[in-house]
C-alpha cells in the first residue's frame, strides 16, 4: 500500500519537540505490511464527516490519524493523546 502525507501531518512532525522519526518509520512500515498488526492498535474513528478515518499508535503518547482509500493511506495528523481525544470527540 502507498502512504501519502498531508500538509497537516508534515506540519505536526515539524512542531514535535521530541524526535520520533524512528518510531514513526517503524509504525508506518508495519502499516504498509499489515494494517491489522496488533502493535498498531488500529482503530476506526466514528466520524460524521469521514467514514474512512482511522488511527494507529506510534507510542504511548502519540497517535496518527489517517484516511484509508482503495489504493493508499493518507496520513492526516500526528497528535498526542489529549489532542487526539479532543479532535475525535468532536468529529
Amino acid at each position: 500500500m502507498i502512504i501519502k502525507e498531508s500538509n497537516l501531518f508534515k506540519r505536526d512532525i515539524i512542531k514535535l519537540k521530541t524526535n520520533l522519526s524512528n518510531q514513526i518509520e517503524k509504525t508506518l512500515n508495519l502499516l504498509k505490511e499489515n494494517e491489522k498488526h496488533p502493535s498498531l492498535n488500529n482503530k476506526s474513528i466514528n466520524c460524521k464527516r469521514a467514514d474512512n478515518l482511522y488511527s494507529i499508535r506510534v507510542n504511548k503518547q502519540y497517535r496518527i490519524l489517517y484516511f484509508k482509500y482503495d489504493n493508499y493511506f493518507e496520513l492526516h495528523r500526528l497528535l498526542d493523546h489529549d489532542k487526539y481525544d479532543r479532535l475525535t470527540k468532536d468529529c
